[in-house]
């Protein structure tokens, strides 16, 4: 008999993997040094729920850093990269505010350079993870 296969089991397995390479390569140090330098001072909190927002800020920026190189394979493919930021424009926005709660708390309205910073922030990191994404593609090492 064959064995029936779920592509999307299949499809998320090889994300994974793809992920835990990119991971592999991520500068962990680098990029905490860089939150706490950015916003650790701009969180007001004791200090257990300092730690755990500075944690839920290093996991959006992780996870930025893993969105970036997951749309790399639109540049891979040909795509400039103004045209893949708008592809991820929706998600990239929602990280941001997201990052942007967690630091100054949340609030109705958003102060615009803080939030900019954020994104700036955040927008580094996915830049980060889609150069390194890119060139996994490139070199073939995305299986």
């Amino acid at each position: 008999m064959n064995v029936i296969t779920n592509f999307r089991e299949k499809r998320r397995a090889k994300q994974i993997t793809f992920e835990k390479s990119l991971l592999k390569e991520l500068k962990i140090l680098q990029l905490k040094s860089q939150l706490k330098d950015s916003f650790s001072y701009f969180i007001d909190a004791d200090t257990h729920q300092r730690k755990a927002r500075e944690d839920y800020c290093f996991e959006l920026a992780v996870e930025t850093y893993l969105l970036g190189a997951r749309y790399s394979r639109f540049g891979f493919y040909g795509e400039p990269i103004e045209s893949v930021k708008k592809r991820s424009a929706k998600e990239t926005e929602w990280l941001a505010y997201l990052f942007y709660s967690s630091v100054f708390g949340r609030r109705d309205d958003i102060q615009t350079e803080p939030f900019n910073q954020c994104k700036s922030f955040l927008h580094n990191w996915w830049l980060d993870g889609y150069v390194k994404g890119e060139r996994r593609h490139r070199l073939r090492l995305s299986k």
